[in-house]
Formats: C-alpha cells, sequence, structure tokens
C-alpha cells in the first residue's frame, strides 16, 4: 500500500540536488511566501526578457525563457513549501492542507482521521550518535512512513522527531488500527548507519474529523493528546482521543499533583551549558537551566513543564529561587574567574513585574556582583505575551542591567519593539540553526543574522553547535560565543568549576 504519488516527490527532490538547497527557516505565513516567489519568478522572466530581446528574438530562446521561468517557480515553491531534510511537507504547508481538507469534507460530508506521531528514543541517538546520524534517521523514518500508508494520504513533519499523517476519507477504527500496527512494524525494524545499528520506535495519537473536533488546531492538539497516553502506557502503541477523554484529565491531574510535590520537596535541579569563546576556543561563561528530576535517570527541561508551573500558580517562586541560584552560583565562578559571565533566564511571572529592573539589579548589588557578571535572558516571544514587557526592559537596560535575547530565527524579529531596546546578546533558536547550517540558502541567512549583530554592536550566540565543522564557519563569519555538544553536555552546577 504505498503512497506513489509522495514517493514520487521524495525521489524527484532526491535526484535533483539544486533542490535540497532549501533554507533552514520555518515558512509561517504561506501567503508572504506566494508574495516572495511570484516578485522573485517576476524578476527572474523580465530579466530573461532583457537577455532575448539583447541577443535574439528566436523561438527557442523564448522557449527556454519560459522553461526557465517555470523550473524556477518549481523551484520556490517546493522551498517554500516542503522540509528541507526530509522532503515532506512542512508544518506551514501541513496547516493548509488541512484547513483545505476540512473544508472539502465539510461541504462533502466526508470524515477523514488525523495521526500524531514522534520517535521513542530519538533525543538518545542524537546525544550518543551525533545530529548527523539523527538527521538520517529522520529521513529513513520518513521513507517508511511514506511507505507504510494509503496512496493519496499524507505525511508532513512538523518539526523535530513529530510527524503527523492524514487519512483522506478514513474514519473506521478497524482499518486505522491496520495502518497504525503496520507503521509501528515499519518503524521500529533496525537502521544502520556508518557501520552503527540504530533503533527506534514510534508511538501514535488518533483523532478523528468531524467525531472529535471540526476545527484544525483542536483536532491536532487532540491527536497530540491521545499520543502522550501512548507513550504513557508503554510507548509502541496507539489510542484514540474519544478512548482516553477520562485518562488524559486523571493523567493531568495526577501529573500536576505529582508536580506541586516536587516544588514542595525541592526536587529541581540547576545546571549550566558552558559557553565559548569561538576566536579563542576557551570557556568564558554559561547558561542556566533548571531541570525536573523526575527519577533517577530522568531529568525534564523546563519547556515540558512550564504548562505545569502555570498551573500550580508557584511562576513566582520559581522565578525568584531561578533567579538567586543564578547570582549565587555566578558570585561564586566571578571570584575564580573574574571576567565569567552567568546567563539567567527570567520566567514570565518575574518579567510581569511592574519593578523588574529595580529587582533585578537590586539582586546583583545583594551579590556584589557587577552588571557584566550576569545576563539577563528573555525570549523574543516574552516581548510579544508579557505586557509592557519592552518598557521594563528599556528601564533595565537604562539602570545598566545585560540583557540577552533568545529565538533567533525562529521568531520573527520586531525591529519596532526593539530599536528603544539596549541588547547585549542575541542568542541563535538552536533547532533553527542545526537545520540552517546544512543548506547553502540557510548557512547565507545564518552569516546575514551575524552580520546585522556586528552593526547593532550586539554578541551572537550560536546553539546546539555539535561538529567542528559548524564551529569553524561560524567563528569565521564573526559569531562571537557558542555553546552545544560539540565542547559540552550541560552539567550540575554543584559540580561545575569555570
Amino acid at each position: 500500500m504505498t503512497n506513489y504519488a509522495q514517493l514520487d516527490v521524495l525521489q524527484t527532490l532526491d535526484s535533483e540536488p539544486k533542490l535540497q538547497k532549501v533554507a533552514g527557516r520555518r515558512v509561517e505565513n504561506s501567503a508572504l511566501d506566494i508574495f516572495h516567489i511570484t516578485n522573485q519568478t517576476a524578476q527572474v522572466k523580465r530579466l530573461m526578457t532583457k537577455l532575448q530581446h539583447r541577443f535574439s528574438d528566436s523561438e527557442d530562446v523564448a522557449y527556454l525563457i519560459e522553461s526557465e521561468v517555470n523550473q524556477r517557480t518549481t523551484d520556490l515553491v517546493r522551498r517554500a513549501n516542503y522540509d528541507s531534510l526530509t522532503h515532506l511537507p512542512n508544518r506551514a504547508y501541513f496547516h493548509d492542507i488541512l484547513e483545505n481538507l476540512i473544508q472539502r469534507s465539510k461541504q462533502d460530508q466526508l470524515p477523514f482521521s488525523l495521526l500524531f506521531l514522534d520517535l521513542d528514543g530519538f533525543k538518545v541517538v542524537n546525544d550518543t550518535l551525533g545530529h548527523q546520524i539523527g538527521d538520517e534517521l529522520l529521513r529513513h523514518v520518513s521513507g517508511r512512513l511514506v511507505a507504510s500508508v494509503r496512496e493519496g494520504d499524507i505525511v508532513s513533519r512538523l518539526g523535530g522527531d513529530e510527524f503527523v499523517i492524514l487519512l483522506a476519507e478514513l474514519n473506521q477504527r478497524d482499518e486505522i488500527e491496520v495502518i497504525c500496527k503496520r507503521i509501528i512494524h515499519d518503524i521500529t525494524k533496525p537502521y544502520w548507519f556508518d557501520g552503527h545499528e540504530v533503533r527506534t520506535s514510534t508511538s501514535i495519537g488518533i483523532a478523528s474529523f468531524p467525531d472529535d473536533t471540526t476545527l484544525s488546531s483542536e483536532l491536532i492538539e487532540r491527536a497530540d493528546q491521545a499520543l502522550y497516553i501512548s507513550k504513557t502506557d508503554g510507548k509502541q502503541t496507539f489510542r484514540f482521543y474519544d478512548d482516553v477523554q477520562s485518562q488524559l484529565h486523571h493523567q493531568s491531574s495526577k501529573t500536576l499533583e505529582a508536580f506541586e510535590k516536587a516544588l514542595m520537596a525541592g526536587e529541581f535541579d540547576l545546571e549550566i551549558e558552558p559557553q565559548i569563546d569561538l576566536k579563542q576556543r576557551r570557556v568564558v561563561g554559561g547558561m542556566i537551566k533548571p531541570f525536573w528530576v523526575v527519577r533517577e535517570h530522568d531529568k525534564q527541561p523546563m519547556n515540558q513543564w512550564m504548562s505545569l508551573l502555570v498551573q500550580s500558580g508557584k511562576g513566582l517562586s520559581m522565578a525568584n529561587w531561578l533567579l538567586d541560584s543564578g547570582c549565587f552560583f555566578a558570585k561564586k565562578w566571578t571570584q575564580q574567574h573574574a571576567e565569567f559571565v552567568v546567563s539567567v533566564p527570567i520566567l514570565d511571572a518575574l518579567a510581569a513585574k511592574q519593578d523588574l529592573a529595580s529587582i533585578l539589579m537590586q539582586k546583583l548589588q545583594q551579590s556584589n556582583l557587577m552588571a557584566n557578571q550576569c545576563q539577563f535572558v528573555f525570549s523574543l516571544q516574552q516581548l510579544s505575551t508579557v505586557d509592557g514587557l519592552v518598557d521594563r526592559l528599556v528601564d533595565l537596560s537604562e539602570q545598566g542591567g545585560q540583557i540577552t535575547l533568545t529565538g533567533i530565527g525562529r521568531t520573527p524579529l520586531d525591529l519596532t519593539g526593539l530599536a528603544n531596546l539596549s541588547v547585549q546578546e542575541f542568542k541563535f533558536d538552536g533547532d533553527w540553526l542545526h537545520q540552517a547550517m546544512q543548506t547553502d540558502a540557510g548557512r547565507k541567512w545564518v552569516q546575514a543574522m551575524i552580520q546585522m549583530g556586528q552593526s547593532l554592536d550586539v554578541c551572537l550566540i550560536a546553539t546546539n553547535v555539535t561538529s567542528e565543522g559548524d564551529a569553524n564557519s561560524l567563528a569565521e563569519w564573526g559569531c562571537q560565543l557558542g555553546q552545544g555538544a560539540y565542547w559540552a553536555q550541560s552539567m550540575s552546577c554543584a559540580d561545575f568549576e569555570p
């Protein structure tokens, strides 16, 4: 039961190397992409027409021009709509497909189902064998997924190891179960890369239209929730959303209760990820990162429990603990090396305080720290979601506070809001940077961002750096700092020595 249409796209892209040179950035706005595509195509056509009039009037030249324009248009459309690594439809294109499918299904009274899946143990593969093997695994998994579904079904990569599949005109459980079992069986077969046997598996969550919802956002969310239960129940299995609703509520309450108990018991740890001067190749600072120690060898990073923190109402307590701990370790480490700089993330609950600037500067004074020994880290997303934050950051910078903005590359830059800010550091989004470094177009975007930082006198920090080649390229382009597995994994703050 091979999806020949999608396999044909994959084979076509694989056979044409130039089509794989896709910018690593995410496509967020398809309307804007089509505008750019139309503009670039028009420019090519105007240029070719000028050359035709200048050198020849033959019909052969006109045909060549038309062919080149068509090829250029096809290339640009594929760049905008397809993932550069797997050649599957990307997140933006998938949302367009889903919206169109919903409208057509409403009109024709046709059901369909959405499968949400990810890879069990993918992070272990990345951490132990490196991102190059991880990328190869994603490419092979993509091929197996396409081969496991029916012709006409759509497989898309949302990002990382997350995939979605649209099963057209299908909500019959027995047929969906057959497809899910085939997917799990095919993905679980071993993979071989550079003499290494790599194993992974998948878990699947299923939501159906219109039985579970008629909204695209809810359909994805409910399939994702079913996936969560699938992984909780032991992985390598699948669950339907309408079977797990009560379990979801129970599981959510149970998880929140466990999280609140962990807060009371102090079951959290701090790690630091060293930051490297790319020119001098020495450790000059580090980023503080909190983890929930669920059990031995199971530490969950902050992004996995942020929603629980909000629900618990303890966001401000966590933010203050993180700030106090960051200042404590900064004082300890700067006594050994005065130029060592510690970066501390500022959580939303603290960022929302009207007297944010006074709180942060008082913490520095109480810890006998100079302003340049501590970087206060905010995300670009916070600038748009935390009311009044930009004004508070202006106040902070006027008082001498040092500001780092994260999410560069993935989150759009609001130049209007940034114009009044004095920012010392821009930090690339790690996933965006890693993907961008895989293509010529993506590397040009990275260079452009570094040049922009240099013109603004802002330090650029590369994250998720995994190879010597990337480290050398970033240093050559003028990126000042880097962090990632190429140098060192995060380590306990209690054990770290600068």
